[in-house]
């Protein structure tokens, strides 16, 4: 791994980990990590029915990125269907923590950012691309360093077109297809 990216992937962990604090986020998973803040933005229907209203509190989602970078710097397939096993396993404890977590019981809805092209309808996920903001070009610049620091694949990191997309998932869709998590 070059020199530079060593220091980088040192100085952004060290932000990674202060975020975590601060935003009390707690390992849910391998991959991902989870905290809770209110929503706010306009009244939202999901495909389930589910409607997700200003001021209510939602599940945040952040992946892990020191676990997806320990997957090694091999092929862009290899580290795919490591990521993609490490995603089965967090969403299978996503959805037996929303039934048996006081803490999660009451989320009805989880929310992401990620660069990742729209995908995850087997377990319910619905994606929708972020305006063009100020705000959301910081979070593309944002994504584009996170992808370059701790994509483990190189070709990944070549290759990547960084669209960031909000993605959501409810509650009733998650517990209706995590069944259909293979692997």
């Amino acid at each position: 791994m070059p020199a530079m990216r060593v220091i980088v992937r040192k100085i952004m962990s060290r932000i990674d980990a202060r975020y975590q604090r601060k935003h009390r986020l707690r390992p849910l998973g391998p991959a991902l990590h989870i905290g809770y803040q209110r929503y706010r933005g306009p009244e939202l229907q999901f495909a389930d029915g589910t409607v997700l209203r200003d001021n209510e509190l939602i599940g945040m989602l952040h992946f892990n990125n020191a676990s997806i970078s320990a997957l090694g710097d091999g092929s862009m397939q290899r580290t795919g269907f490591g990521f993609a096993r490490l995603m089965r396993e967090s969403l299978r404890m996503l959805a037996r923590s929303a039934h048996d977590d006081p803490e999660l019981c009451d989320i009805r809805v989880y929310h992401g950012i990620t660069w990742l092209p729209a995908h995850g309808n087997v377990v319910g996920f619905e994606s929708r691309p972020l305006p063009a903001t100020l705000r959301n070009r910081i979070i593309r610049w944002y994504l584009r360093l996170l992808l370059w620091t701790f994509a483990p694949a190189s070709r990944t990191r070549k290759r990547a077109v960084i669209e960031p997309r909000a993605y959501w998932l409810t509650r009733q869709a998650l517990t209706q297809n995590v069944g259909k998590l293979k692997g």
